[in-house]
């Protein structure tokens, strides 16, 4: 019996060759387009890119205002171009969140002449006690940001725990009378000045006032004492005069 061997693929002439299929290829292909990610999408469209740095950048700046505004406002007082510098040692959020509630932050170290910028400790220290005021205040957790957030100058978490706070200020409408009358009364807390030598030095300072009398009263004081001394003479004088006669 005769046996014929069919030749292999590769010796097939051209019109006979088994065509190759491309689907695997086309499939892997699109999966790969469909799950491109978003930064590589940036990477291929630089106008996407550009658009939303500059959408960041407004929201950033929009962010700042509005806590800026929210502590000036309040607080009285022009803070620094810097801002996230100017509150990272919680100086200033500690004096804010003290005029939101009076005496909730009970001792705030703030820089000495001699030691212009407090240590990374103080600052965390004031930090914190500003974080535990806050939500003595009644701020949610989740509106919280961390001791990091605030040392590290990032002012998107800083701002939203700070428009928290704010929202719960009382002493608009008609309780700013009574709101000045508490704060007026409540006494200031213990303020820590940082030394040369890196120890802490409370200074706590009672400082008592005490009204002068009246002109009028000293007066009657003088008059009361010469009146007293003339009946005592008198009363010599008229002892004198029985044991003479």
């Amino acid at each position: 019996m005769n046996t014929i061997s069919l030749p292999q693929n590769d010796e097939l002439p051209p019109h006979m060759s088994a065509p190759v299929t491309q689907s695997g290829a086309e499939g892997e292909l699109r999966r790969m387009m469909f799950l491109r990610s978003h930064k590589s999408l940036e990477s291929v469209d630089p106008q996407f890119t550009m658009r939303r740095k500059m959408e960041q950048l407004r929201e950033e700046l929009e962010l700042t205002e509005l806590l800026r505004d929210s502590i000036e406002s309040r607080l009285k007082v022009v803070l620094p171009e810097d801002l996230g510098s100017s509150l990272m040692d919680g100086v200033v959020l500690c004096h804010l969140a003290n005029h939101i509630r009076p005496r909730s932050v009970g001792s705030i170290h703030v820089p000495s002449p001699a030691v212009p910028k407090l240590s990374m400790a103080k600052c965390r220290r004031n930090v914190e006690n500003f974080l535990d005021a806050c939500r003595k205040i009644g701020v949610p957790q989740s509106f919280l940001c961390s001791p990091y957030d605030i040392t590290q100058c990032r002012l998107q978490p800083v701002s939203a725990a700070v428009q928290a706070l704010v929202a719960l200020d009382t002493t608009s409408g008609g309780a700013d009378g009574k709101r000045e009358e508490a704060i007026a009364a409540a006494p200031n807390p213990p303020v820590t000045t940082a030394t040369t030598a890196g120890s802490e030095t409370p200074s706590s300072v009672s400082v008592t006032t005490q009204t002068p009398p009246p002109a009028w009263q000293i007066w009657d004081l003088i008059g009361s004492s010469l009146l007293h001394v003339l009946c005592l003479l008198l009363l010599f004088l008229a002892y004198s005069w029985s044991e003479l006669t």
